[in-house]
């Protein structure tokens, strides 16, 4: 559909490798094609609003990886792939994958910050796979020209995607990350939900150090007004005294108890019972009727002012060690708008604000925290944010483990953290277990009431957390391969040095390349007691083998022996 929508009979085509070929239409013109390392360079300038327009052979694909990618829309058809990215929502890359993990097509837009939708999917009329990214009026007057990036060999989809990422990446340094953004995290949210206090929070933070989390994060609740899941009171953001009669002091405490303190904020939203309103209603368009609340618009010099101040008053008032700061994406509803501010493009505005934000907080707490959350997880503002968390999926494992290992293929110089775990308190301890494991390539965050946890379950977060922390280096930042998308990743695995992490979601055959292996590391989130293997480089000890290496291929194939929805350790002969 979308070769025959968009006046495409005019655009302008242009051949590139292994049938994947670009178009330009309407105000683009193609500037040049350069060849960077196993990467295409085309530069596009824009004098108008126009297309670029890509097609590439559909072959034997099952999925269409982005970086929201959902196994349950793997490969929508063209006039179902939509996708829109600013500095604060998604980012322009895409990667085609094949039924063997191989990147048939893969590519990038280098226009991160204004806003902007990618168009995407097989054709049905041609067969192919068609991406369009539509040039309008707002992007064609903050760009005169766009680069486009497109991986020239097949190579693996992971390989593509790292590759891209360094692209969209070059020149953009990250956030150094706080101490505390390497450490697993006790979050109230789902523990608690608005309902917390400040003897709630004292009352879990002995447990939480326990189990070994470094910090509690203090999330929605906390403020004036914050209860009923809605936000009609946001905008002062001061402590509902009637939970924390002194909000600096439950952050000393937690201190003293060995605990650093993040905190829950959604600086956009403005309520109507805030006495903030009336001083901001002049920068608000847009009431959410899904939040009860109105949203600020960041391109007023006012808003970002009032912003920057806010944010720098929490950290001070509070000696907080760092904010998770949310709701970013909610901004977008005035993309497209005429705007009353100094600046035209929310994209462009947003950077600027975050930008201001990340400097104002370094300024009150040096090495402090900031947390962003999918969907705002643009290279554009990766320099504002150390951590990266999975969005909302409360209890859903796999979902959890879907959307890190999305976000730490994209990440460079940011830390991943999990969606916080939560679980059934009276299911069994298998349940513990499951959830945990699905976030161990990450880092993770606990949100359960720990004061009336039972002993069982509180002992195996504990183990899980010690064994996290002894594999961390690995797990976070080993040589990250991972299974196909469409099937949600069932093997992941991370090498480094000479342990190599394999951790099995579904009882799936395990292909180890042991060649230089000391350890083998098996993170089992199944029930299964043994799971099939094919190893080169190294004999597993005490398996029970199919069949020997032989002439051909050297491999050993057999069935190692596991703990059901635990981690067994292999040494190896170096």
């Amino acid at each position: 559909m979308l070769l025959e929508d968009h006046q495409l009979l005019s655009v302008q085509w242009t051949e590139l490798t292994r049938g994947i070929k670009f178009g330009v239409g309407g105000g683009c013109l193609v500037e040049g094609v350069e060849r960077r390392g196993p990467v295409d360079i085309i530069t596009v300038s824009i004098a108008a609003g126009g297309q670029i327009v890509l097609e590439a052979p559909l072959g034997n694909a099952t999925a269409y990886w982005h970086p929201g990618f959902d196994p349950g829309d793997c490969l929508p058809a063209d006039w179902k792939g939509r996708i829109g990215f600013s500095a604060v929502r998604s980012a322009p890359i895409g990667v085609l994958c094949d039924a063997d993990g191989r990147s048939t097509f893969a590519f990038a837009f280098d226009c991160l910050t204004q806003e902007g939708e990618l168009e995407f999917g097989a054709s049905e009329e041609a067969k192919t796979f068609v991406a369009r990214l539509g040039i309008g009026e707002s992007l064609a007057s903050a760009r005169s020209i766009v680069r486009l990036a497109v991986v020239a060999p097949e190579t693996g989809y992971v390989e593509a995607i790292r590759e891209l990422s360094a692209i969209l990446h070059d020149g953009i340094s990250g956030r150094a990350p706080a101490e505390i953004a390497l450490e697993p995290v006790y979050s109230t949210w789902y523990a608690y939900s608005q309902q917390i206090s400040h003897d709630i929070v004292m009352g879990n933070a002995e447990a939480a150090r326990s189990i070994g989390c470094k910090s509690v994060f203090i999330d929605d609740g906390w403020q004036k007004f914050g209860d009923g899941r809605w936000y009609a009171g946001c905008g002062d953001w001061v402590p509902d005294t009637a939970k924390f009669d002194d909000l600096r002091g439950t952050v000393s405490e937690l201190r003293t108890a060995g605990l650093e303190t993040v905190m829950w904020v959604a600086p956009f939203l403005v309520g109507e019972q805030s006495a903030a309103y009336a001083d901001l209603t002049p920068y608000m368009g847009h009431y959410s009727e899904t939040l009860r609340t109105w949203v600020l618009d960041p391109r007023h010099r006012e808003v970002r002012d009032h912003l920057v101040a806010l944010c720098t008053r929490l950290m001070t008032d509070y000696a907080l060690d760092g904010l998770k700061i949310d709701f970013l994406n909610n901004v977008m509803v005035y993309a497209g708008t005429p705007s009353g501010g100094d600046v035209a493009d929310v994209g462009d505005a947003m950077t600027l604000v975050l930008g201001e934000i990340a400097k104002a907080v370094d300024n009150a707490r040096p090495g402090a925290l900031i947390e962003f959350r999918q969907p705002y997880i643009s290279p554009a503002v990766a320099p504002f944010a150390d951590v990266i968390r999975a969005n909302d999926c409360p209890a859903d494992a796999d979902q959890n483990r879907r959307s890190t290992i999305n976000l730490r293929l994209l990440a460079i110089d940011q830390i991943v953290h999990s969606d916080p775990v939560m679980w059934d308190p009276t299911a069994p301890v298998e349940t513990v277990s499951r959830q945990l494991l699905n976030a161990f390539f990450s880092v993770p965050q606990i949100s359960m009431p720990m004061d009336s946890l039972p002993d069982a379950h509180q002992t195996r977060v504990t183990e899980l957390l010690t064994e996290w922390r002894s594999l961390r280096e690995v797990l976070l930042n080993g040589e990250l391969c991972v299974g196909l998308p469409n099937e949600g990743y069932p093997v992941v695995s991370a090498r480094l040095g000479s342990t190599l992490v394999v951790a099995a979601y579904q009882p799936r055959h395990l292909d180890l390349d042991l060649e230089g292996i000391g350890e083998l590391v098996i993170l089992n989130s199944t029930a299964s007691q043994a799971l099939p293997y094919t190893a080169v480089g190294a004999a597993l000890p005490g398996a029970s083998l199919i069949a020997d290496g032989d002439d051909h291929d050297g491999s050993e194939r057999g069935f190692v022996d596991v703990t059901p929805w635990g981690i067994t350790r292999v040494p190896l002969d170096k």
